[in-house]
């Protein structure tokens, strides 16, 4: 995306009315949510397939904060 297609993007979200602002930061944060949800499975799965769960990194952080 070139520098002027993001001041262009910039130039349209500051015309919003702040009810239109409100729903776009909705909407951007929503894909953000989804964003994340998705990663965090997708890490999941890897962890899952080390064979780390909840268990062993309770165990990890206790040990290297008390011990």
């Amino acid at each position: 995306m070139s520098q002027m297609v993001v001041e262009n993007i910039v130039k349209v979200i500051e015309s919003l009315s702040e009810e239109d602002r409100q729903l776009l930061e909705t909407r951007l944060a929503a894909i953000d949510e989804l964003k994340w949800q998705k990663e965090a499975e997708e890490a999941r799965v890897i962890a899952r397939k080390e064979g780390i769960d909840q268990t062993n990194i309770d165990r990890t952080i206790n040990k290297l904060r008390y011990e």
